[in-house]
């Protein structure tokens, strides 16, 4: 009889969620836009980018994770939330 072996494709528990202050304010704000790597997310923030960047004098920064389908690194989050004061996350394909 062969050997049968059972792969679990999912990613481990979320970590809690903890939500930040509202902000009053984009007005010369610093937001990540985070891309989830799937095909046309960098097109999606981009154009987001520009939109924040034209309307509300935001200065932008881009994240990324490695692979679509497993979660982001804990260093890329830690990153990201340490440097920007809000964050827009595309999940896009």
């Amino acid at each position: 009889m062969g050997r049968i072996v059972i792969v679990n494709p999912t990613s481990g528990p979320p970590p809690p969620e903890t939500l930040g202050e509202r902000l009053t304010s984009l007005a010369g704000a610093k937001i990540g836009l985070f891309s989830n790597n799937k095909p046309n997310a960098d097109v999606l923030l981009e154009r987001v980018a520009a939109g924040l960047r034209e309307r509300f004098g935001v200065t932008v920064s881009h994240f990324r994770k490695d692979v679509p389908s497993l979660e982001a690194a804990p260093e890329l989050i830690r990153q990201c939330g340490e440097s920007c004061h809000a964050v827009v996350l595309a999940a896009y394909d």
